[in-house]
């Protein structure tokens, strides 16, 4: 067994015994009730994303990495099980993610919350603040009357995907963009609906993605070309998703959005949503070979 030592030791004392998480380890891994995945589980994911299974032999904790958002040169966090070698084992992830030309390691606590102590103790820093919002009376209506003409798409049409990727690589930064393969499987979830928005001569100005879940509805994306910001675009983009979501029986809607990004924030503020702050997460991470791509 070939042993992973990485670049950033315990100051404390001598580093740990990291190795790469094999196949042939999975056995010997004390898969608790708290455990997101089974054996068969981890198998595939480390099947998938061989170097980004990292454990600690004498004391069974590990930790698996993958993809984050279908995004193949961010690494995500899946499952850190350890504790008192916690910090070295994200490091260690850190360190084997920028070895396999990852930009970006990340881990959400969305699912869980701990110290900031603790990440600082990784050299992970917050990379984003998550703010949930909801609205929590929909009125059903027809839908609104905008300057956009709204259709429904397939990510399955070729050129339409194009449209929207090239739409949703202009109106987002680096870290939100969506993938091809992100919007192929959100295209295809349960539930979900992407509406191109184009101008009079056909260009494509702004898109929405809701999903559906019975009397609820979550507005997952807003885009607006950023050219044409300034004109009202993205309240009537916004005014068409609640229309969209009310006509179809949502009674309460949710989204979320960064915490910087104090437009949005103004914008759903004003149109109704308020702060649901314990439903609040914040991302944090480490980049990999520079600074965060603009």
């Amino acid at each position: 067994m070939i042993g992973f030592s990485h670049r950033n030791p315990n100051p404390a004392g001598a580093s740990p015994t990291i190795q790469h998480l094999r196949l042939a380890d999975l056995e010997r891994l004390h898969l608790g009730w708290s455990s997101r995945y089974d054996a068969d589980e981890l198998e595939l994911i480390l099947t998938a994303e061989p170097g980004l299974g990292l454990w600690m032999p004498e004391t069974g904790e590990y930790v698996v990495g993958g993809p984050w958002r279908h995004r193949g040169e961010i690494a995500s966090v899946l499952e850190l099980s350890a504790s008192a070698g916690a910090p070295q084992l994200l490091a260690a992830l850190a360190d084997a993610s920028e070895d396999l030309g990852k930009r970006l390691v990340i881990a959400s606590e969305h699912a869980e919350t701990r110290r900031r102590a603790f990440y600082d103790s990784a050299g992970y820093e917050l990379v984003e603040e998550i703010l949930i919002y909801e609205l929590s009376r929909v009125s059903p209506s027809q839908l609104s009357v905008t300057d956009l003409a709204f259709e429904r798409v397939s990510v399955d049409d070729e050129h339409t995907l194009s449209d929207l990727i090239e739409l949703d690589h202009a109106a987002f930064p680096w870290l939100w963009w969506n993938s091809r393969e992100e919007f192929d499987n959100y295209g295809h979830s349960t539930g979900v609906e992407i509406h191109l928005g184009r101008t009079s001569d056909g260009r494509s100005a702004s898109y929405i993605g809701v999903t559906r879940f019975r009397t609820w509805g979550h507005l997952d994306r807003i885009a607006v070309a950023p050219d044409l910001r300034g004109r009202g675009l993205g309240l009537q983009s916004l005014e068409w998703a609640a229309s969209l979501l009310g006509a179809g029986g949502a009674r309460r809607i949710g989204l979320s959005t960064q915490a910087r990004n104090t437009v949005s924030r103004r914008l759903y503020e004003r149109y109704g949503f308020r702060r649901i702050p314990s439903q609040d997460y914040a991302l944090y991470g480490r980049w990999l070979g520079g600074v965060e791509p603009s």
